[in-house]
């Protein structure tokens, strides 16, 4: 069975191997295969979401473990084929292990008398991971890694090459001067920016008396407390900030 972390693990290797071969025609060919899957391109953001996700209440840790396992399992067959299809096209990659991801991967597997006992481990494994606060300064090294190396490939090519888009030279600049960053200085300034973008963010809730738009400025608010230090997520705070001004 072509397990769906294994592929999302090689998808992130193998791009960040063709930018710096600068093989950008291998990178098209791989995101636009991507994008035009619409199943796999939830499912790759449900595994990158759960990567920092904590649940403060066992109970319900418990109860979405169980709810992952359904959905997975409802879309899992339709998913399966593309990951076989793409796992083809990929290639040999060279991967690390990801016990996260093969946690989530076993919830797929057809319940058996043979497995039960592998399958209950996946389980406790994410509740486990679930119910442990993130440490900000250490979230998950082997992972993080992973996602910093995909991104210098996709975030500096993810316009022109999954949308068509040419990056303009303020665009370009603002990337590399993210990607230059280093990660304590990563951790300060992206602190720096939540606290100017929720401080912006409550200005507007109090001058505002527009329903709809007080309950998306929570929401905003909401996303922007809860992201994580990483270089994608400091560019995407950043544009965030521009939009507010």
């Amino acid at each position: 069975m072509n397990k769906f972390g294994t592929v999302k693990t090689k998808i992130l290797n193998k791009l960040t191997e063709s930018y710096k071969k600068d093989d950008k025609s291998e990178m098209k060919d791989i995101l636009k295969t991507i994008k035009e899957n619409k199943e796999f391109k939830e499912m790759y953001l449900f595994y990158e979401e759960i990567e920092n996700k904590y649940i403060e209440d066992n109970e319900t840790a418990k109860l979405f473990v169980e709810g992952v396992e359904s959905i997975i399992n409802q879309e899992k067959n339709g998913l399966l084929e593309f990951c076989q299809s793409l796992d083809k096209k990929l290639g040999d990659v060279e991967i690390t292990k990801n016990e996260l991801y093969e946690s989530l991967d076993y919830l797929m597997v057809k319940d058996t008398l043979s497995n039960i006992e592998n399958k209950i481990k996946a389980k406790k494994y994410l509740y486990d991971y679930l119910t442990k606060k993130k440490d900000t300064k250490e979230i998950n090294k082997e992972v993080y890694t992973v996602n910093e190396s995909l991104l210098t490939s996709v975030l500096t090519n993810n316009f022109n090459v999954l949308y068509g888009n040419t990056l303009n030279e303020e665009q370009q600049s603002t990337l590399k001067n993210i990607l230059s960053l280093s990660q304590d200085d990563l951790l300060i300034k992206t602190e720096e920016l939540k606290e100017n973008i929720l401080s912006k963010v409550d200005t507007l809730l109090i001058e505002s008396n527009d329903l709809e738009l007080k309950n998306k400025l929570d929401s905003v608010k909401k996303e922007v407390s809860e992201m994580s230090p990483s270089k994608y997520n400091y560019y995407r705070l950043s544009e965030l900030k521009n939009g507010l001004n």
